[in-house]
């Protein structure tokens, strides 16, 4: 399945996509806990974080699974 471009994504992916980019290159839990936080509606990040599957390709950012997370995600960071 190929990734929209951000311009076509909107709004909610392309704030989700710029929050996680530097996660692979910088790792941060606390990012990781604000996304958790987001999802359950405790905390607003300024964009929606859908579905779990938003959390989990994060974490595999995190873990540098770049291409997982782009499978979980609407990001697209091992394409560049």
């Amino acid at each position: 399945m190929a990734k929209q471009d951000e311009q076509t994504i909107g709004k909610v992916h392309t704030g989700f996509c710029s929050f996680v980019q530097d996660l692979p290159s910088n790792p941060s839990s606390e990012k990781l806990k604000d996304l958790v936080l987001a999802y359950n509606g405790i905390k607003d990040l300024g964009f929606d974080v859908p579905t779990k599957d938003y959390i989990k390709g994060a974490v595999e950012y995190y873990k540098g699974n770049v291409d997982k997370g782009d499978e979980l995600t609407p990001c697209a960071f091992g394409d560049s």
